[in-house]
């Protein structure tokens, strides 16, 4: 693949979650072009109020399911049906309320020992219940554990049959880009056929996530992204000032290879 393949520069979303004060809510609400939302699983209840903001700006909305306490492939069998219960109350409350979309994670909390048959077939089921509901679920890569490993990742969702958000601070970060036994690239071209969405960041380390300071080492990475059909980029930062920085960023990249891919397609065109 050597050229742009989306057809228009994908959606830059920000970040939002129930925890939030309400004065960042409203900022993400005038500030965003796309937001994903990350609810709290214990008051599914308030999901429809807590983005209305963002549904009367008029902004897609896709979800995000941080749930620490609830793990997917749990080892203990009683832990990982109720963990499967409480994703499948998150669809119902999400379905209908914007863009069909959710995001989901096995290994946020290390200290929850996993099974991996469950978490496919647990995954599995999410998926076929997601289906009937017109949903999608997205399998995330994490920094560390066993969805740090991008093979895993790739080998799970196509098992249950899952789409992929590719994290990318959580891969510059990961044993293999570290060790040096892969790319951030190889993350993309592995995943690419499953790709849906992409979250976007300079870093992740013990302290959370930093913004991009330097658009160099990522834009290979941009590069290899425009080769697959992944049309949603999240900026996953928390502050304001580097969340809108950030964005600027990648739009300014992303501007630039749209204007060169046209004058390049309007050159072929001319011969």
């Amino acid at each position: 693949m050597n050229s742009i393949y989306c057809p228009c520069p994908p959606t830059l979303a920000f970040t939002a979650a129930s925890p939030d004060c309400a004065a960042r809510l409203q900022w993400v609400s005038e500030n965003a072009v796309a937001v994903e939302f990350s609810p709290d699983p214990e008051r599914l209840d308030l999901l429809p109020e807590i983005i209305l903001p963002f549904r009367q700006a008029g902004l897609p909305i896709r979800f995000h399911t941080r749930y620490f306490q609830y793990e997917l492939g749990h080892a203990d069998p009683s832990l990982a049906s109720a963990a499967l219960e409480v994703h499948q109350r998150s669809l119902v409350a999400m379905a209908g309320l914007s863009e069909p979309v959710v995001t989901v994670h096995s290994g946020l909390n290390p200290d929850q020992p996993v099974h991996m048959p469950t978490l496919v077939d647990n995954l599995s089921r999410l998926v076929e219940f997601a289906g009937k509901l017109g949903m999608i679920v997205c399998l995330e890569n994490l920094r560390t554990g066993h969805s740090s490993d991008p093979r895993n990742i790739a080998s799970w969702a196509a098992a249950a049959g899952a789409m992929i958000t590719l994290d990318i601070g959580h891969a510059l970060g990961s044993a293999s880009v570290q060790s040096g036994s892969c790319t951030v690239e190889d993350f993309v071209d592995l995943f690419a056929h499953r790709l849906w969405e992409v979250h976007i960041y300079g870093r992740e380390d013990e302290s959370g996530h930093h913004p991009i300071d330097d658009m160099e080492p990522f834009e290979p990475i941009i590069a290899r992204l425009l080769e697959t059909r992944c049309s949603w980029w999240t900026v996953e930062l928390q502050d304001a000032d580097a969340a809108r920085n950030t964005r600027e960023m990648i739009r300014r990249s992303l501007q630039s290879r749209f204007q060169s891919d046209a004058r390049t397609r309007a050159n072929m065109h001319a011969v």
